[in-house]
């Protein structure tokens, strides 16, 4: 990919439920030839068939951070991968409350420029994760905040509760949620940004999904009764423009998730 004066990045990020189907999940990412990937409930199996692939030059993960004593790691994990272009420091420190493998942050560095990356994913609404969600959309907030700019954020939220075309409509399974996900939130959908500069094709969506959600990315409810929802985004600082969105749904699924993969083109000021 050739850099201009604005720099270009593909961003691809994704819950790719554990990776059951390793080489159809990887050959689908191949095929979005993405700069940075962002992934999320990953297992020790999926951290090494993306190391062997050599897709990507720079790999880091929550399976190979050295964790206190007696901590209970659960099934999933994050993963940040990069071209030989971007290089990856060490993982930075992330939200205790986001728990220890459903959240990883590097900075990547290339040509002189820094980006902060997040991969997380959240508590979900049911459940133990009921309980957990409110301190931890708190705390993510809080540390989103602080965080060097620019930042790039993949995140699986399992929210909102409805996507709303006008945000302020959103709805929520806890209020804390806004303060990511929400209206002048530190961090930008970069959805909402590209619709903002496509108005008439936000307008053919709305014809069809008058009440959301801006894009299909997880399906709630069981087979044959379900709502689409957008639990799936990736998320930008200001300032940072955003040229294409690309919500693979079904091309997802079919690899072996239950997510979509989200495609951001990206330019850094």
């Amino acid at each position: 990919m050739l850099y201009t004066a604005n720099m270009r990045l593909r961003i691809a990020s994704w819950n790719v439920r554990g990776m059951p189907r390793p080489a159809d999940q990887l050959g689908l990412l191949a095929d979005q030839h993405p700069d940075i990937l962002l992934l999320q409930d990953v297992g020790p199996s999926a951290v090494r068939a993306i190391v062997n692939s050599h897709l990507w030059d720079h790999v880091a993960d929550t399976w190979s951070l050295p964790h206190p004593p007696g901590t209970i790691i659960r099934r999933g994990g994050c993963l940040i991968a990069a071209t030989g272009d971007w290089v990856l420091t060490p993982a930075l420190p992330t939200p205790d409350l986001l728990l220890s493998n459903h959240s990883l942050a590097v900075t990547a560095v290339h040509a002189g420029s820094a980006l902060t990356l997040l991969s997380c994913y959240a508590p979900t609404n049911t459940g133990p994760g009921r309980k957990e969600r409110p301190r931890a959309f708190s705390a993510l907030a809080d540390w989103l905040s602080s965080a060097p700019c620019p930042v790039v954020l993949g995140m699986d939220a399992n929210g909102p509760r409805v996507d709303h075309p006008d945000i302020e409509q959103n709805r929520w399974w806890t209020q804390e949620e806004a303060l990511v996900l929400g209206a002048g939130t530190r961090t930008e959908d970069v959805l909402r940004l590209w619709y903002a500069d496509h108005p008439a094709e936000l307008k053919r969506w709305v014809r069809y999904y008058p009440n959301g959600p801006l894009a299909d990315s997880y399906h709630r409810g069981r087979k044959g009764k379900y709502l689409r929802c957008r639990y799936d985004s990736i998320r930008v600082s200001p300032g940072i423009g955003v040229t294409d969105v690309r919500y693979l749904y079904e091309d997802a699924v079919r690899a072996g998730s239950d997510h979509a993969l989200v495609v951001a083109d990206i330019e850094l000021p």
